[in-house]
């Protein structure tokens, strides 16, 4: 489905200015600057000090693996690469190399970061990260989720699946908006409404009114 345009309440993410400006110019390779504005927001979703990103967690983004249109994840990994390379070269990314089996981290090379990097340790693996398969045209409701809400993880992804089996389409749509409403964008609560909706009926597709967040929770 093509893009809708921007709904009301959507989120804003910081991006370092030079972005839009020197390195647009610099960065010729489509793939390339994709990657890094893909980084970009992967990193910025990211709780705690490590803000960072790994191969394995790149090649299981569904957004990536659909814009660098690319089901064969050996093809994808060498294209990440590549550009993970060349964007470092260009000091957009540090790389921090892991040790052992722990994978190499990439950071955002700020002056925040690079303080970070001088005392990282890497001692265990992150978490493991399955290669995003591409499963056929998938609705809007993916990318709604993924403006509004947060990474689309594999995980969240097929919990919005199910969700798919048992819902409205517009049921889940709406949904979405009045977590964005209330400011709680999880998939959790999201949930919780249209569990809400189903218990107690959802007539004509209009959303009940609703006094606060809490009888979500």
């Amino acid at each position: 489905m093509a893009f809708q345009g921007f709904i009301k309440g959507v989120r804003y993410i910081p991006v370092p200015t030079p972005v839009f400006g020197e390195l647009l110019e610099e960065i010729k390779d489509i793939d390339e600057l994709k990657i890094v504005l893909r980084v970009i927001r992967l990193i910025h979703d990211k709780k705690g000090l490590e803000r960072c990103v790994t191969l394995d967690e790149l090649l299981a983004d569904r957004v990536l693996a659909t814009s660098l249109n690319s089901s064969n994840t050996d093809l994808r990994r060498t294209q990440i690469l590549q550009a993970l390379q060349t964007s470092q070269d260009r000091n957009v990314f540090i790389k921090v190399d892991g040790k052992n089996t722990s994978p190499s981290l990439y950071y955002l090379n700020t002056e925040f970061e690079r303080q970070t990097v001088r005392n990282v340790s890497i001692s265990e693996p992150q978490s493991e990260f399955e290669p995003w398969e591409p499963v056929g045209e998938r609705s809007n409701i993916y990318s709604l989720y993924e403006q509004n809400i947060g990474i689309l993880t594999p995980i969240v992804a097929e919990k919005i699946g199910e969700a798919e089996q048992r819902y409205p389409l517009e049921w889940i749509e709406e949904a979405i908006s009045e977590a964005v409403s209330l400011n709680s964008r999880n998939w959790r609560y999201i949930s919780r409404i249209l569990e809400r909706w189903e218990i107690e009926g959802k007539a004509d597709g209009e959303s009940r009114k609703h006094t606060g967040k809490a009888r979500y929770i």
